[in-house]
């Protein structure tokens, strides 16, 4: 399977719901590694900026783009991206090679219309481009850094003028892998076989036995994976692990919704044995997920995952510590997820901030007196953040906020509860952390 092949599946994979990083993934080990990088750079440069795209398409189709088959659209998409953004690709092979997709395809009809339209993109946009860079437009500049309209306003609202154009410009920074390492004691060969391996590594100074990679290799093949030495998560993911456990005072532990159980793997990995800690998650793929991961990296014995919801499950006991990684509109990760801001209307944003403040109200039910919650989101939008604590709060719960510890420079006070991690490095996603204590 080809790149530019590659890049095309993997994009009707996320037309139907995945996460482009799920979808590099399944195809990671069918094709060679020129072939995966060149996939992954059409499939992100499509979803970063997939507005503008749609707009430049606008401006040279005589009929709207839905109207085209979603094989067409799909070629569209993918070389108008590629075009604008790929530097040392030949225009020529892109649009060959598209065209000669749509040929084989559903719709062959439609492969005239694709090489018409792509060579004018090509000759064309970096004039429509520049003039809406230059332009002072609010819709046109978050075209160009690619945020949805409406999430641009809401930035601006939530932040000052500056700090808004600083996020819309980070969610478009290329991210890096960072990694958590399982087993510090093989740090230092670990570093070695990755620099072996091509794969330059180096410690991070934020979290303990976290490494930074100045790329993004496919995970299963990095040395000591299949070994479960090694997990690759975010420095900001870390740092809130991190942070919760210096707040803890032994257990039990409950970590209310799981996902795939990264945090589970870094609370199992880093406690000590008889901590025990119970994990949560709504979806059985994701508990499915979660039990190979621990399998993986060495603690199924002790992990315990309960598929259920959060709002209704009873611990198998009364928590001394909950961490709550609430579900989310993910804003804060759009570097690294660029296809979920397309997926986002401000009416989910309401439903999603009042199922995080059911949630923290339940989480404050649950734990016992003297007991420590940390809620955290990966959001950079007041309303999943501040807001949803401050719904939580009045309804009554008896608890007082706790400071948190947080590396220096990382992190902002929120208004006015918590602390919000910046996205500020290709290792580190938006995060939004608060911790309280309930009164005995």
């Amino acid at each position: 399977m080809r790149g530019i092949e590659a890049a095309l599946e993997c994009r009707r994979e996320v037309r139907k719901g995945a996460f482009a990083a799920e979808a590099l993934r399944k195809i990671g080990g069918a094709i060679e590694t020129p072939d995966r990088v060149l996939a992954s750079s059409l499939l992100y440069a499509a979803s970063r900026r997939e507005s503008l795209w749609k707009h430049l398409l606008g401006l040279f189709l005589r009929k709207p783009l839905h109207a085209l088959s979603a094989e067409t659209a799909d070629a569209l998409l993918v070389g108008t991206a590629g075009l604008v953004e790929l530097r040392h690709f030949s225009p020529n092979a892109l649009v060959s090679a598209l065209v000669g997709h749509v040929k084989t395809g559903k719709s062959p009809h439609e492969a005239g219309l694709v090489n018409a339209v792509l060579r004018r993109v090509n000759e064309e946009a970096p004039q429509v481009l520049d003039r809406m860079g230059r332009s002072p437009d609010a819709r046109d500049q978050c075209m160009i850094r690619g945020i949805p309209s409406w999430a641009g306003r809401r930035w601006t609202e939530d932040w000052s003028k500056e700090e808004a154009r600083s996020l819309m410009k980070l969610s478009s920074m290329t991210p890096y892998m960072s990694l958590r390492v399982n087993r510090p004691e093989y740090e230092s060969s670990l570093r070695q076989a990755l620099g072996q391996a091509g794969i330059r590594a180096w410690p991070s100074p934020f979290v303990m036995n976290g490494l930074r990679l100045a790329s993004n290799p496919f995970p299963p093949s990095l040395p000591g994976y299949a070994e479960g030495w090694l997990t690759p998560q975010t420095e900001s993911a870390m740092m809130v692990v991190e942070a919760f456990m210096a707040l803890l005072e032994g257990g039990p532990v409950l970590e209310m919704c799981s996902g795939r159980g990264v945090k589970s793997g870094q609370l199992l990995s880093r406690l000590p044995g008889e901590v025990p800690v119970e994990s949560w998650e709504l979806s059985p793929g994701r508990v499915a997920s979660a039990r190979s991961e621990m399998n993986r990296i060495g603690v199924a014995q002790r992990a315990c995952f309960r598929t259920g919801d959060a709002l209704k499950l009873e611990p198998g006991q009364p928590p001394r510590a909950i961490l709550l990684d609430a579900p989310c509109s993910g804003s804060g990760t759009w570097k690294r997820h660029p296809e979920s801001k397309w997926r986002l209307s401000p009416e989910r944003l309401t439903q999603m901030a009042e199922l995080q403040s059911a949630l923290l109200e339940r989480a404050f039910r649950l734990v016992q007196p003297g007991g420590v919650v940390v809620y955290c989101t990966c959001s950079l939008f007041r309303e999943e953040n501040e807001q949803a604590v401050g719904a939580a709060l009045r309804g009554g719960s008896d608890v007082v906020e706790l400071p948190l510890d947080f590396p220096d420079r990382t992190s902002v006070r929120g208004k006015p509860y918590g602390r919000v991690l910046w996205p500020g490095l290709p290792w580190t996603d938006g995060f939004y952390t608060a911790a309280f204590m309930k009164r005995s």
